[in-house]
């Protein structure tokens, strides 16, 4: 019985696969026809080429790149079942980098609408937070004059390194204590938020990994200017005082930029004081 052969264009059909393709795969010596007529050039493939060619296509379905598959098509199938093994664990790994990565995402627009929603800025609001990862580290001789300055580098790298780079706020820690001027305030801590659960390994004896608990915080917003940082602190304290509010615990500071044109430089700050119930 003899053989069926099929045109490149009828196998490109069959397959589901570009004649392009299948030219490029003749080139590389992946998939090469089963003759070649040598007046015309025109390439046949037989019948069991098929197989070979679905199996081309479910390797690169799942990622492996044309120069494993070369290597896949000389294995026995004890060989490849390992290689599917080690395909799999690839791909889990890829799925927990995915799922870490919308972790992220969900992070990050959960806390672009709680800026959307943020309160009139310069009014004091009791609001519950939830709680908080972050990463921090002692701050060196810091106060509210070095917003955003080249301290928080260090942090950036690992977070960047952990989590990847969609984090775009920072924060700082000062103690409650009354102040009577802005040259008096100095940051114990500067910090940046954690947007995902991983756990994170690259750190050093200076930088640990803490929370901001989750509580009923007096808080207020602003745009961020030396001028009125103070004025809105004050306004902050003397609205605990005011109300008989028990204050627990230092003063938060997070700042996140209002937009992200390259040719604008503004900040709205979040500043905030656990309030026990």
């Amino acid at each position: 019985m003899e053989e069926t052969l099929y045109t490149i264009g009828e196998v490109a059909k069959l397959a589901n696969v570009s004649i392009q393709t299948l030219r490029y795969y003749d080139q590389i010596g992946l998939f090469k026809p089963a003759y070649v007529d040598p007046e015309t050039n025109y390439r046949y493939y037989k019948d069991l080429q098929l197989y070979h060619l679905d199996l081309i296509k479910s390797l690169k379905y799942i990622g492996t790149s044309l120069e494993d598959i070369k290597k896949v098509q000389k294995l026995k199938r004890e060989d490849l079942l390992q290689f599917m093994n080690e395909q799999e664990q690839i791909i889990e790994a890829q799925l927990a980098r995915l799922r870490e990565i919308q972790q992220n995402v969900v992070h990050a627009k959960r806390r672009i609408k709680k800026q959307l929603n943020y309160p009139v800025f310069g009014e004091v609001v009791i609001r519950h937070e939830e709680e908080m990862r972050i990463i921090q580290a002692a701050a060196k001789n810091l106060t509210p004059l070095d917003l955003l300055n080249a301290s928080y580098s260090e942090l950036k790298r690992i977070v960047e390194a952990e989590e990847g780079v969609i984090n775009n706020s920072y924060g700082a820690i000062i103690s409650y204590q009354p102040y009577s001027h802005i040259d008096e305030i100095t940051y114990t801590k500067i910090f940046t938020p954690i947007l995902t659960d991983k756990r994170i390994s690259t750190i050093s004896t200076e930088i640990e990994v803490s929370k901001i608990p989750a509580a009923r915080y007096a808080c207020i917003y602003y745009i961020f200017s030396p001028e009125v940082y103070f004025l809105n602190l004050k306004k902050l304290m003397e609205y605990v005082t005011d109300h008989d509010l028990q204050a627990t615990g230092d003063i938060y500071e997070l700042f996140t930029s209002s937009n992200y044109s390259p040719n604008e430089h503004e900040y709205i700050v979040e500043m905030k004081i656990r309030i026990d119930d």
